[in-house]
C-alpha cells in the first residue's frame, strides 16, 4: 500500500466492506454443523467471489474470512488461505485485515489467570498465522469484555501493524464487566488500541447512539460495523441472529440500502473514521455507502442521490 492504514485514517472517513459469516453460510459455502470459515478451504472461489463483490462495491478494506476460526488441524492453513484470497480481491489499492474472534464470547465476564492464559495462547497463535500471511491490520471484534479483548492488543502490537479493537452491545448499554462504552473505549486506548469502536448485534438506529459517546470520549480514530437487520418491536439488538435455533422460524428483515446510505452519512457526521458493516451488511449496501460517501465504485449503481451535496 503507499501509505499506512493509520496514515489513511488521518485524510477522511476509510470504507470497509460487510458482514461475511453469516452471507457465507446462507450461500450454503460454508455449515454451521462443520465450522462457517472452513467456506475458506471447501469453497475457495465462493469466498473469494464475495470479496470481489465488496471491492466492486467502493470498500477500501477487505477482512480475512478469519473470524470465528475454531482449534484444527487446518488452523494455520485456513487463515493462510483466508488472507490470501483477501488480498487477491484487493489487489494494490485496498487494505487486508485479519480478524480475531474472542475465546470465551460473552461467558465470561471475568477472567482467571487460567483463562487469561489460554486467550493468550488462542490469540498469539491466530496473530502470527495471519501476520505472516501478509495482513495490513487487525480487526479485533465482537467482544462482550473489555478484559478479553485487552488480552489481544499485546500480540498485534508486538507484530507493528494497527489494532482496530470494537466491543458489542446487545439489550444493554454496557458491556459485560459493567463499563459504558465510553469507558469501555478509553480503557482499550489506554491498552494500546490504535482504533476503538463498536461492531455487531445492532443496527445503525441503535448502534450509533453509543458510537457518540465513544468518539467524544476519545481522541484516537473510531470504528463502527452494525449489523443491517431490522429489529424485532420493542427490542435493542437482533436477537434472531445470537439465539439458536431462532433462524429455524424466523428470519431477519434486511434494511433498505437508503438506511445503509443515511447510516454512513450518520456516521461520518459524527467523527467516525472508519464506517463498514457487520453481519446482513451487504455489498449492495456497501455501494450504497460508497456513493453517499462520495468513494468510487467499480460497478455505480443509478444514480439515487444518497448525497445531500446532490439534491
Amino acid at each position: 500500500m503507499p501509505q499506512t492504514f493509520l496514515d489513511r485514517l488521518q485524510q477522511g472517513p476509510v470504507l470497509g466492506d460487510g458482514g461475511y459469516f453469516l452471507e457465507l453460510e446462507r450461500r450454503c459455502l460454508g455449515s454451521y454443523r462443520d465450522g462457517v470459515p472452513l467456506a475458506v478451504l471447501d469453497h475457495p472461489d465462493g469466498v473469494l467471489e464475495l470479496h470481489r463483490e465488496f471491492a466492486r462495491a467502493g470498500a477500501e478494506v477487505l477482512q480475512a474470512m478469519t473470524w470465528g476460526v475454531g482449534a484444527s488441524d487446518r488452523e494455520e492453513e485456513l487463515h493462510r488461505t483466508a488472507v490470501n484470497l483477501a488480498r487477491e480481491a484487493a489487489g494494490p489499492d485496498r487494505y487486508v485485515a485479519g480478524t480475531l474472534s474472542p475465546r470465551f464470547g460473552k461467558s465470561r465476564p471475568q477472567l482467571s489467570a487460567a483463562d487469561r492464559r489460554k486467550v493468550a495462547a488462542f490469540f498469539d497463535r491466530r496473530v502470527d498465522q495471519q501476520v505472516s500471511a501478509g495482513v495490513d491490520l487487525f480487526i479485533i471484534e465482537t467482544f462482550h469484555t473489555v478484559a478479553e479483548a485487552s488480552v489481544a492488543i499485546p500480540f498485534v502490537k508486538q507484530a507493528g501493524i494497527p489494532a482496530i479493537v470494537t466491543l458489542t452491545y446487545q439489550e444493554n448499554d454496557v458491556t459485560r464487566d459493567g463499563l459504558s462504552a465510553a469507558e469501555g473505549a478509553k480503557r482499550l486506548v489506554d491498552n494500546g488500541a490504535d482504533v476503538v469502536g463498536i461492531n455487531c448485534h445492532r443496527p445503525p438506529h441503535t448502534l450509533l447512539p453509543l458510537a457518540r459517546q465513544v468518539r467524544k470520549a476519545v481522541d484516537v480514530p473510531v470504528c463502527v460495523q452494525p449489523t443491517a437487520y431490522d429489529l424485532e418491536p420493542g427490542t435493542m439488538y437482533n436477537r434472531e441472529i445470537v439465539v439458536p435455533g431462532l433462524w429455524t422460524t424466523v428470519e431477519p428483515r434486511v434494511l433498505s440500502r437508503f438506511v445503509a446510505a443515511e447510516y454512513a452519512k450518520e456516521a461520518a457526521g459524527i467523527g467516525i473514521d472508519f464506517i463498514g458493516g457487520c453481519c446482513g451488511m451487504l455489498p449492495y449496501h456497501i455501494r450504497a455507502m460508497a456513493d453517499a460517501l462520495g468513494k468510487p465504485v467499480t460497478l455505480p449503481d443509478r444514480k439515487r442521490d444518497y448525497r445531500i451535496s446532490d439534491a
